[in-house]
């Protein structure tokens, strides 16, 4: 599964302080978490694009398997 970048679902902010929070199933590389704040636009696109993973942490599996029923 890889990750695909909905700005208008997954960014929040004003300009200058965008948060971008991950769907359920995907985590920054580095470590374990959802949400990491940027400065740009292109700056989550980047790491959207270089820097996020699949995740399989308890609440991500537990959440898919809820709903893949």
């Amino acid at each position: 599964m890889k990750y695909e970048l909905n700005l208008k679902r997954d960014v929040d902010g004003p300009a200058g302080d965008y948060l971008l929070w991950l769907p359920h199933g995907f985590r920054f590389s580095d470590e374990v978490v959802h949400v990491r704040g940027f400065d740009t636009i292109a700056e989550i696109r980047q790491a959207a694009k270089n820097d996020v993973v699949e995740c399989d942490c308890k609440d991500c599996l537990d959440f898919i398997a809820k709903y893949k029923k």
